[in-house]
């Protein structure tokens, strides 16, 4: 599996063709850290609408709780690339100006 800077994800998908009309589209929006679980609802609700797979970033610490949930809601969970994101400190309080985070590029589909 090919390790990808999220500049070089992002640069992939440029080359990617877009869809003529979508049928549907879905953001997160950004939320705290301590909203637990936020990103798993929005996981299930795009499962529950897609017709084939959704493609979704999931912090690489997190896989083995992402792997069950997927289990539970029987879809195939496959991990496409693992990345490296650097987030800038955004409070006070935090003592390093940024910090990587490796972060899952991640494709569910129907089993």
């Amino acid at each position: 599996m090919k390790k990808l800077k999220l500049k070089e994800l992002e640069s992939c998908l440029q080359q990617v063709d877009t869809f003529e009309s979508p049928k549907v589209l879905l953001e997160q929006y950004p939320t705290r850290p301590h909203i637990a679980g936020m990103d798993m609802i929005f996981l299930k609700a795009a499962l529950q609408m897609a017709k084939t797979a959704v493609y979704s970033l999931h912090k690489t610490s997190t896989r083995q709780h992402v792997q069950k949930k997927a289990d539970e809601w029987e879809v195939k969970m496959e991990v496409i690339a693992e990345l490296r994101y650097d987030l800038p400190a955004s409070y006070k309080f935090h003592k390093k100006k940024s910090v990587d985070i490796e972060v899952d590029f991640i494709r569910f589909s129907t089993r």
